[in-house]
């Protein structure tokens, strides 16, 4: 049995037009993950893109997230076709959080 679920999704194109599009758009899906559970979440540009890593406490969680009309919302007002995005869903077997004494470095 699982202990959470991870999931990965890399956005293809501009690095620093998709880091604006992420930071204008954070407060909600920083709302939409609070309300569906959401452990840890973090943002990284890459050579080709963007890169979101989210791990939730259950497969539902994310599911439920996926469905949010706010998340939804944040992907149409930011012209992002969800036929680009590559996704990955993995069960997590373990994992440690460690207290680091802030957040959103």
């Amino acid at each position: 049995m699982s202990t959470a679920y991870l999931s990965i999704t890399r956005f293809p194109g501009d690095p620093d037009r998709l880091l604006e599009k992420y930071r204008k758009f954070s407060d909600v899906m920083s709302a939409v993950g609070r309300d569906h559970g959401l452990i840890m979440h973090a943002g990284a540009k890459t050579d080709s893109g963007f890169l979101v890593v989210n791990l939730w406490p259950s497969k539902d969680g994310s599911e439920a997230a996926a469905r949010d009309p706010r998340r939804l919302g944040v992907i149409e007002a930011a012209d992002i076709s969800p036929d680009q995005l590559r996704r990955e869903h993995h069960d997590v077997e373990h994992f440690v959080l460690l207290d680091t004494g802030g957040a959103g470095r």
